[in-house]
């Protein structure tokens, strides 16, 4: 497991290295997070590679779709594609967020304040 991680974090851009909110206290690898990641791995990863989602499906239906990235997720790593390609179908931007593609775990606070702003009812659907 440790290895699949180790890859998933390269393929993503993840690196846990980066500089993190003040304060953060990280989260602990419990048996709870070992075996959501377990699954993960096990029986969601794949249908990454094979989803089909056409974001314009969602145009006229009063879905909200809101692309989104991490604002230091590299910009050739899969993560950041599966925002910019929605949106560009949307023909919008990708939502910006602090951090990479986990910043929610490396700047909670900062994070929620945008997820806050983004989610914002006052928001337009497509």
């Amino acid at each position: 497991m440790a290895a699949a991680l180790a890859e998933i974090a390269h393929v993503l851009g993840i690196d846990p290295a980066r500089e993190t909110e003040p304060g953060l206290t990280p989260h602990p690898m419990t048996p709870e997070r070992a075996a959501d990641f377990r699954h993960f791995v096990e029986h969601d990863f794949d249908a990454l590679l094979a989803d089909t989602f056409d974001p314009r499906s969602a145009l006229g239906t009063g879905v909200r779709v809101v692309p989104a990235v991490g604002r230091t997720t590299p910009g050739a790593v899969f993560g950041r594609r599966c925002a910019e390609e929605p949106a560009k179908a949307l023909g919008t931007e990708p939502a910006e967020f602090p951090g990479g593609h986990n910043g929610d775990l490396s700047h909670p606070s900062a994070y929620a304040a945008r997820l806050r702003e983004v989610l914002e009812p006052s928001r337009t659907t497509v």
